[in-house]
């Protein structure tokens, strides 16, 4: 199946458009850099540095296109989010050629994340006239872009960014990050108050961490979990550790020797817990069925249109696991028809997307639900 929508698709984008259907082709910004190291979560879930490649394509003029063409700007830094913008650009083509409709797409390459350089691709944003944005910034660019005054009708949505986390917020800017806090706090109904964590000393362990702290009262023990040459016995083989219930804030890797750690120093925990951040069927091939008894695992992306799915698996684009990608098509579904279809079961409330997470198990086959 998925072989035969890629043929599709590529005949369709050799031989053009119809009238009812059109694709009008993506610009790469002349500023982009072919090659740049940039950070990126490899499949383990290690954060890692690999250079990304952002194809360049001929521009079509906004002259030569007809009217009714939904036009989108995406605006990224590579350096820091490189693999996200590559991602995001695949998870909109694939959509949108669901769609079946006329669109151009157009890349903004600020490099980073440096006020000059986000202004500079703001202007040229504006000066083409889209009102319709995708903003793949951390917290650090957005307080750039909270800083410029834009069109009223200009709407601009944050794959990347939760509402909640932010102080200072905009009628026409829309959030789509995931809410952990939502996760933790649901994956706390299953604890016995005998807390224990784990987390990884990274820019996500340490907000989770964070996050953690702030959500459960009373929490037993703490432990980092170094990059490197850790010392597992000493981290597991702790007495405090049977009958608790122990969140692990950690990477696929780490967390797979954990849990073979934990059962290996045969400690009995009442219940092992997790965020959207193991949510991976990695885990499946990288740990034993003995070492995930009691694992439970948060996860708030929901299940879409199966044509879809495919389509957008044809762009190497995963959105069953990979909650960026499930949060760009949201965006891309809002700014298009504003979900008018109802295509995406996720709901968007006061300008934030409210994810709804559910607790799962993981199986020998995948993950199942459970709540």
């Amino acid at each position: 199946m998925k072989q035969i929508v890629l043929i599709l698709i590529s005949i369709f984008l050799f031989f053009g458009c119809t009238q009812k259907q059109q694709v009008i082709e993506i610009k790469k910004d002349e500023q982009d850099i072919a090659k740049t190291q940039i950070p990126k979560t490899d499949k383990a879930g290690e954060e890692s540095f690999s250079q990304e490649v952002i194809n360049e394509v001929k521009a079509i003029k906004d002259e030569d296109l007809d009217d009714g063409v939904f036009k989108l700007a995406i605006i990224y830094p590579s350096k820091i989010v490189g693999k996200y913008a590559n991602n995001t650009v695949n998870t909109i083509t694939g959509y949108l050629l669901f769609k079946n409709e006329k669109f151009k797409i157009e890349t903004f390459d600020t490099i980073d994340e440096t006020p000059t350089s986000i202004e500079e691709k703001i202007k040229e944003i504006e000066t083409k006239n889209y009102s319709k944005i995708i903003a793949l910034f951390t917290e650090t660019g957005y307080d750039k872009m909270t800083s410029f005054s834009f069109d009223s009708k200009t709407k601009v949505y944050f794959p990347l960014l939760n509402k909640d986390n932010l102080f200072l917020t905009k009628e026409n800017f829309i959030y789509g990050g995931i809410s952990y806090k939502r996760q933790i706090e649901l994956l706390q109904t299953m604890s016995n108050n005998k807390n224990v964590m784990y987390f990884q000393n990274n820019y996500l362990g340490n907000k989770l961490k964070t996050i953690y702290e702030n959500s459960v009262p009373s929490i037993e023990i703490i432990k980092e979990v170094s990059g490197s040459n850790n010392d597992y016995k000493a981290l597991v083989d702790n007495e405090k550790l049977e009958e608790a219930s122990i969140m692990l804030n950690t990477s696929i890797i780490k967390t797979s020797i954990l849990l073979s750690q934990i059962r290996g120093f045969q400690k009995q925990p009442s219940v092992i817990l997790s965020t959207q951040l193991n949510y991976n069927p990695l885990l499946i091939s990288l740990t034993q069925a003995e070492d995930r008894i009691n694992f439970i695992i948060a996860n708030s992306i929901d299940k879409t249109d199966e044509k879809l799915e495919d389509i957008l698996d044809s762009f190497d684009s995963e959105i069953v696991y990979d909650w960026v990608n499930y949060s760009s098509l949201i965006g891309v579904n809002l700014l298009f028809n504003n979900n008018k279809d109802e295509l995406i079961k996720t709901k968007i409330e006061e300008n934030k997307v409210y994810y709804e997470p559910k607790l799962y198990n993981a199986t020998e086959y995948g993950f199942q639900k459970i709540k």
